[in-house]
């Protein structure tokens, strides 16, 4: 990790410490807002929650130009970028309809040559034009693959 906070019992400098067996802070009219310079840092030996009341409007909202969701095995930020799951749906979706389009060329539209009955036959140079589209549509499904992933969230 790029900072890692001073402990407590190591940090020189001013500080302030509370402890107790449980805290509570509780804004009853607006909000509680936590700033700092390098970090805030969250660390429990039990679950951690996030809670808000489904009225419809209410979000959680998390805005870096980086969000790592988990650390892999040797502790270092996950790098498997997530799936943008509308996107991967029309990409999927897409390559559905290209195969299903092979699947009626070779079926309606390709032919083969033979030289002589019943001895194998061999490819129709005709073929080649005749695919061409769907060479193309196969190509630009490959390139599409790369907006499918997000560039912000990295998950292991």
């Amino acid at each position: 990790m790029n900072y890692t906070p001073e402990s407590p019992n190591n940090y020189i400098g001013k500080q302030v410490i509370i402890n107790s067996d449980r805290l509570v802070f509780n804004a009853k009219d607006d909000a509680i807002l936590l700033f700092s310079n390098k970090a805030i840092g969250f660390s429990t030996n039990g679950n951690f929650h996030f809670d808000t009341v489904n009225n419809g409007t209410n979000k959680f909202v998390v805005n870096a130009p980086k969000i790592y969701l988990g650390l892999r095995y040797d502790d270092t930020y996950a790098n498997e970028p997530i799936l943008l799951g509308n996107r991967t749906e029309a990409w999927l979706n897409d390559l559905i309809d290209v195969i299903s389009y092979i699947l009626d060329d070779v079926k309606y539209k390709v032919s083969y040559l033979s030289q002589d009955v019943g001895k194998p036959t061999g490819p129709n140079i005709q073929n080649e034009s005749l695919l061409k589209l769907r060479y193309e549509q196969l190509d630009n499904l490959k390139d599409d693959i790369k907006y499918i992933m997000s560039e912000r969230v990295k998950a292991v």
